[in-house]
């Protein structure tokens, strides 16, 4: 036995040395890739990096000076169909003042099996490539590899150019598929110093060391240091996507350099070390940013006539919210500086996050409202630890009105004051003054939102039951039902409905005040279910929350390394009221209970009293905490396995 074992641990140790010692070239794709049916390390992966390589350096050019180059090289292996979406690539290039990151080699083949075993190579043509406008500084070049089959091996190169020297995107080292092995080299001249961070779960080797280059630097030959950085890895484990797992990206093992100074030869140092004072006047100091802040005339007249009358600040700062909400239209395009003039935007009624909020704040300042802009790093975006522009990329207001403060995000149609999209709650900001202060803003509410559901039904003597729900949304959960549902016909009401509760049997449905921004939603409808309670001769089995019960638990993993985002607190509770059929009595019913998460985090209450033939039950959920740390992850896994456990206890109805 000790014999096999060791025989294992050597065949297991040699796959390892040669999967890793394996040498991969472009357009020299394997069979035994191809005819791999799963990954060996991984069996449920639907597809596996089986190589990636960057390789970062920068070249001098006499006209452009330093050029940051990037080259990729990467082969994937796509198991199964689902596997397919990652046959694709995103590009993001910059462009500023004449100057644009370019893309060069592209080049793709899709490998794929045939019936009779032979190889089939499909290149990407020019019909798998799309170039599209994110915003006025960045574009965004895609490609899809064609002739996808189950099995399929596809790879691609490119390099890109980039004359912004000064920046080099963040190294993503996970995916969420895994690794089977890749290989990252940079290459930094001594003139460039970058402060270096790492972020994610999984351990970084990076390997340092230096050379000498040279090149004709201002008409002369240049002899320089450079450093240089080498990470390898094999067998990376896929990034596990988490319910409530909020911006991932933040949690995803990746290499970050941010630009500290620079000093060419013959030149003096230039700092680039950002502090937020420095960012937040500089924002204030921008034609573009603090511009858009200060002009006012081609609002000024509709304004006057909006406002005219009105002192309270409160009341003004409503009406302006409203106004823009209703006349700008978000073209879904994320920005901290305008790209377009104001007065265009305002005529157009279409703009980018920072032309509609900047817009809003200009016309709040106008209106003597005390309001200041707040620079967000969205939910898009990974954060960052130091200051930086690079990572803010939304703007929204906040008022204060006396001692209450007020965030405000007109680009949202559904948005109310203090209640904000995902985008900003899940981001974080960092409110900005014209004098160089700067606080961090942390957009998660401190007050639960509720959703409140009450039921009337009565037992049939077959065991069928016929009622009613009236559901009450507030806050949060009503903005989120205007996002989902707003624009919703009855029949699509119902359909989702059946799919939420699994009852086919639904009329009589009405909903109100979807359109009344600010105030609660209330929705309501008649209901027949035969599926909830098991007749066993002369008694009954159920349970008292029927199909308002949770039934599993979304939390599976037995650990956790980032926190739990649920983006606001919530509390659902639920007054039931059961009319059992004459002849029947309660034999048995669940006991009453409560428990609590720690640091008051969260709460559950399960109360039952009989009054009659009336099953009277109240059942409150509670999670206060917007954000639980991952500490706590089992302690809430454990509080959701207690509260399915109990909402599934049966009462029992025998017939007397």
């Amino acid at each position: 036995m000790k014999k096999i074992k060791k025989l294992l641990l050597g065949l297991i140790l040699m796959v390892a040395i040669s999967s890793f010692a394996q040498e991969y070239k472009f357009g020299e794709v394997s069979k035994e890739e191809l005819l791999e049916t799963s990954y060996p390390f991984d069996k449920s992966a639907n597809a596996a990096v089986l190589f990636e390589k960057k390789k970062i350096y920068y070249d001098y050019d006499p006209k452009q000076g330093f050029v940051l180059t990037t080259e990729v090289f990467k082969r994937i292996k796509l198991y199964t169909k689902n596997g397919f979406g990652h046959a694709s690539e995103e590009l993001f290039l910059y462009q500023s003042n004449g100057t644009a990151e370019r893309v060069s080699g592209l080049s793709g083949v899709t490998y794929s099996l045939a019936e009779d075993g032979s190889v089939i190579e499909t290149k990407l043509k020019n019909d798998g490539i799309f170039k599209t406008e994110v915003s006025g500084s960045l574009k965004k070049m895609s490609f899809t590899m064609p002739a996808l089959t189950k099995g399929s091996i596809i790879e691609y190169k490119y390099k890109i150019l980039s004359p912004f020297s000064r920046s080099i995107d963040r190294i993503l080292l996970q995916y969420d598929i895994p690794i089977k092995k890749i290989k990252v080299s940079l290459a930094i001249p001594e003139y460039y110093t970058f402060r270096k961070r790492t972020a994610g779960f999984l351990p970084i080797n990076i390997r340092e060391s230096s050379d000498r280059q040279s090149d004709m630097i201002y008409s002369q030959r240049v002899d320089y240091n450079v450093t240089k950085y080498d990470i390898s890895a094999q067998q990376v484990t896929a990034f596990k996507k988490e319910p409530y797992s909020g911006n991932y990206m933040n949690y995803v093992s990746a290499l970050s350099f941010e630009l500290q100074s620079v000093q060419f030869p013959y030149s003096t140092i230039q700092n680039y070390a950002s502090t937020w004072g420095g960012i937040a006047k500089g924002a204030f100091k921008n034609s573009r940013f603090g511009g858009a802040m200060n002009t006012t005339k081609y609002f000024k007249k509709d304004i006057d006539q909006l406002i005219s009358g009105v002192s309270d600040p409160m009341k003004k700062m409503n009406l302006i919210y409203d106004y823009v909400k209703e006349k700008m239209t978000w073209n879904d395009r994320f920005a901290v500086m305008p790209r377009k003039n104001m007065k265009k935007v305002y005529e157009e009624r279409v703009g980018t996050a920072a032309e509609i909020n900047l817009m809003l704040i200009a016309m709040l300042k106008y209106a003597k409202v005390n309001v200041k802009p707040i620079l967000v790093s969205s939910s898009n975006k990974a954060l960052s630890l130091f200051p930086t522009l690079q990572g803010l990329d939304y703007v929204v207001a906040r008022v204060k009105v006396n001692e209450d403060v007020y965030f405000l995000d007109a680009t949202d149609k559904y948005g109310e004051p203090n209640v904000l999209p995902d985008r900003v709650v899940q981001g974080l900001g960092r409110l900005i003054t014209e004098r160089g202060d700067s606080d961090m803003v942390m957009f998660r509410p401190s007050k639960v939102s509720l959703k409140q559901n009450v039921l009337l039904c009565q037992i049939e003597e077959d065991g069928n039951i016929k009622g009613k729900q009236r559901v009450k949304y507030t806050s949060y959960e009503a903005h989120d039902f205007r996002v989902q549902n707003a624009s919703k016909k009855e029949e699509e009401h119902i359909k989702r409905l059946k799919s939420i509760y699994g009852i086919q049997n639904i009329s009589e449905y009405k909903v109100d005040n979807v359109e009344n921004i600010g105030e609660a939603i209330s929705e309501s409808f008649a209901f027949e279910v035969s599926d909830e309670i098991e007749v066993i001769e002369d008694e009954m089995f159920f349970s008292p929350l029927l199909f308002l019960r949770n039934k599993e638990n979304v939390f599976k993993s037995d650990e956790r390394k980032y926190p739990v985002d649920l983006r606001y607190g919530f509390s659902n509770s639920y007054s039931v009221n059961i009319k059992i059929p004459e002849g029947y009595t309660v034999a048995e019913k669940p006991e009453d209970v409560g428990f609590q998460l720690p640091e008051k985090m969260g709460s559950f209450v399960f109360r039952m009293t009989i009054v009659g033939d009336m099953i009277q039950l109240f059942v409150s959920e509670t999670v206060s905490s917007p954000l639980i740390t991952e500490q706590y992850y089992s302690v809430l896994k454990e509080f959701y396995g207690q509260l399915i456990k109990k909402e599934s206890d049966q009462v029992v109805l025998k017939k007397v």
